[in-house]
């Protein structure tokens, strides 16, 4: 899955609000104020919310795009473990309805 053409590149020394993971910022663009940093999480709270809603209406492809964005572009975020939470959930219905080589491609993909 892609996610776009955007890069993101680590500000070394900065921290993600309450992650203890560096902060990341577009390349070359200044590192986030408390302000945008809280419209980011409004932001990633949506994405969230979308892919649930997705999720809930039968859209499993779009919904497990969403949760790739999250769980693979904002590591140690409460969202991105959300995210990873909602994609062993799909993959274990796979699993029961037969689709192994679609649980089996998720699980490969979390693990790495």
């Amino acid at each position: 899955m892609e996610t776009g053409g955007d890069s993101l590149i680590m500000e070394s020394g900065a921290a993600a609000p309450g992650s203890g993971e560096p902060a990341a910022r577009g390349a070359g663009g200044p590192v986030k104020s408390g302000a945008e940093a809280g419209a980011n999480q409004a932001l990633i709270d949506h994405l969230l919310a979308m892919a649930h809603q997705y999720r809930s209406e039968g859209n499993l492809r779009q919904a497990t795009e969403l949760y790739w964005t999250l769980a693979e572009d904002y590591l140690g975020t409460p969202q991105a473990d959300a995210a990873r939470a909602a994609l062993l959930e799909l993959a274990a219905g796979y699993e029961r309805n037969e689709a192994r080589h679609m649980a089996r491609s998720i699980y490969k993909r979390l693990l790495e």
